[in-house]
């Protein structure tokens, strides 16, 4: 698509009807309207509406409604309103009101209002109102300004203070991950087996080459019995829609029968939706669909 510099809503307007990504500069006001995609650069006010989409640079300021989704990058400044979603970076900052929803990451500062939801990772900041939510990961900090708030800590790094806090240990156990998620489990002769997901390609390979054939059992050459974080085994996943969010082209599904005791926990601050497996164990993966119901043969 081709990008082009704009400084007036008329200009604006022409871009995008001759099919072009415009570049929103200098200190402008803007309107974006459904289905529209720009960039906003140097000290751009925009007010982005429907389905649009906003990728907010530098000293720009968003207004996001209805559907928008906004990117805010540099020292950006967005307002989310109705169901918008805004993912902030950098020093960014972020106003969240009703339902909207942020994931706020680096440095940014987010206010949350109303019944606004947040996901706050790294070393951002979040301010919570009225009856906002709040998920904070890795070095994440928030203070809740009303009784009625909800914060939930995941890990030993983030930090909340005032309203309702629910803290989340470290899911590190392949028990706690079990419990966590919800898993599916059973004795098999004796032994206790977990039900995990793959998400593959049409013809059954994932991203790194294994086969998940149905009534295959793949095993991992490099299994390293859990220990390091990346590699050295299957990486297996809750649910086929947890499996999708690391195959986005995945076009089938595989239900796995692994042994709790040969599970590695991914560890980081939190929570992870991923664990890694030495094998698929007898009697092998069952193709099934985005929802984990049975694929027919």
């Amino acid at each position: 698509m081709n990008c082009k510099e704009v400084r007036t809503q008329a200009e604006l307007d022409t871009a995008l009807a001759a099919g072009e990504c415009p570049h929103l500069m200098g200190d402008g006001y803007f309107i974006v309207r459904a289905g529209s995609h720009v960039e906003a650069r140097g000290s751009s006010h925009v007010v982005a509406r429907g389905s649009s989409h906003v990728e907010a640079w530098e000293s720009s300021h968003v207004e996001a409604w209805e559907s928008s989704h906004v990117v805010a990058r540099g020292s950006s400044h967005v307002v989310a309103r109705e169901s918008s979603h805004v993912v902030a970076r950098g020093s960014s900052h972020v106003e969240a009101w009703e339902s909207s929803h942020v994931e706020a990451r680096g440095s940014s500062h987010v206010e949350a209002r109303g019944s606004s939801h947040v996901e706050a990772w790294e070393s951002s900041h979040v301010e919570a109102w009225e009856s906002s939510q709040t998920q904070l990961f890795g070095g994440a900090t928030s203070e809740a300004k009303g009784a009625f708030c909800v914060t939930t800590v995941h890990g030993k790094r983030a930090q909340a203070i005032g309203g309702v806090i629910v803290a989340v240990p470290d899911i590190d156990t392949p028990e706690l991950f079990i419990e966590w998620f919800g898993i599916e489990t059973k004795k098999v002769r004796g032994k206790l087996v977990a039900y995990l997901y793959k998400a593959v390609d049409d013809q059954y390979f994932s991203d790194y080459g294994a086969n998940y054939s149905p009534g295959s059992t793949p095993e991992a050459k490099d299994w390293d019995g859990g220990k390091n974080r990346c590699g050295g085994g299957l990486h297996l996943s809750p649910s086929p829609r947890h499996a999708q969010r690391y195959a986005s082209e995945a076009t089938k599904f595989l239900r796995c029968p692994v042994l709790v005791s040969e599970i590695g926990v991914i560890h980081q601050d939190g929570v992870s939706d991923k664990v890694k497996v030495k094998r698929v164990i007898a009697p092998g993966c069952v193709e099934v669909d985005v929802d984990g119901n049975a694929v027919a043969a």
